[in-house]
């Protein structure tokens, strides 16, 4: 998109309750033409955004677009990298597939694939993810830590806890973490993430940590199979959640928690991902390609990986498909 666009909607929102802007000031401000800045304008209205002209010719934002577009993304973001090269879709296939493209051009760190819908969204095992259109926050981010592989398994985690973090903080809710990957309020899933690895012998490339956030969604907007257990931010909380006000935060709550997690790893965060933990403590089956195992869940090691208790054995896992065992 046209970075003046950007600049632009930055602007309009410093005076969005004050006095608004005459055009001959917007324009000097941004160092263009009166009719550059109108054709502008004229852009951002076909983006959703709404304005009014006062008397004085002011020129006054009254209302942005909830979408997944870099004016509304960038306008406010609190983050240092991710997102600091940012790559929009209105669809995609997969954002983790787009994703590993740019990361094998050499995209760095920290660069960001949203899409307001994608089409082949995938979950974990391959199973698909119902990723419609305008509901839900579509999102993969590049990472390039430089640590042992092992390490690597917590980035899942470690994406969990931002979203729990935000939940709670944002919206007053509380969000139960489902290793290694999935975010549930009132047993409704609600978060979804998916790391996928590239790596070169025992050396990790690249790591793509993929997001899929029901926001908007109601129970007739999911498909008939999964509405006895999927849910959304605006069910759980009873009102309308702003997905890119909601995204803006969640994206430096992460970013905030890798930080911590490139100098000292998933240890320091373990303890607030176990008080969250649905599984710790508890019975589970926890699939392995063709094994299942069932036991008790027991611990989170300072890798991120659930240790199960099976008889007298401790079993590490570092990947799976964990449930609860139904009694």
């Amino acid at each position: 998109m046209d970075p003046i666009l950007n600049d632009l909607v930055d602007l309009l929102r410093t005076r969005r309750l004050t006095s608004g802007w005459p055009p001959g000031e917007l324009a000097s401000t941004l160092g263009l033409s009166r009719a550059r800045v109108s054709h502008a304008l004229d852009d951002l209205r076909s983006l959703g955004y709404c304005f009014t002209v006062d008397a004085r010719e002011h020129v006054h934002l009254t209302a942005a677009p909830d979408r997944m577009i870099d004016t509304e993304i960038l306008s406010g973001l609190k983050t240092r990298v991710f997102g600091r090269h940012l790559h929009c879709y209105k669809r995609v296939g997969s954002t983790n597939t787009r994703a590993a493209e740019l990361a094998d051009s050499g995209a760095p760190e920290g660069t960001l694939v949203v899409a307001e819908e994608q089409v082949e969204g995938r979950g974990r095992l391959g199973r698909g993810w119902h990723s419609a259109q305008g509901l839900g926050i579509w999102s993969s981010v590049i990472l390039r830590p430089q640590l042992p592989l092992p390490r690597a398994y917590g980035l899942s985690l470690l994406a969990a806890l931002a979203f729990a973090e935000i939940a709670a903080s944002e919206l007053g809710l509380e969000v139960d973490l489902k290793w290694p990957n999935d975010g549930l309020i009132a047993g409704r899933k609600i978060l979804g993430v998916l790391s996928e690895l590239s790596t070169e012998k025992d050396r990790l490339r690249y790591a793509i940590c993929g997001m899929g956030i029901n926001v908007s969604h109601q129970l007739e907007d999911f498909p008939p199979e999964l509405r006895r257990t999927a849910g959304s931010l605006a069910m759980a909380a009873g009102h309308p959640v702003e997905r890119v006000a909601f995204f803006r935060v969640f994206l430096a709550a992460f970013e905030r928690l890798y930080r911590g997690f490139r100098r000292e790893g998933i240890a320091p965060y373990l303890d607030d991902y176990r008080r969250r933990s649905l599984l710790l403590g508890r019975e589970v089956s926890v699939v392995l390609g063709r094994e299942t195992i069932r036991g008790k869940a027991v611990a989170i090691d300072e890798n991120g990986a659930l240790i199960v208790r099976v008889g007298r054995q401790d079993r590490v896992v570092f990947a799976g498909e964990a449930s609860l065992q139904q009694n």
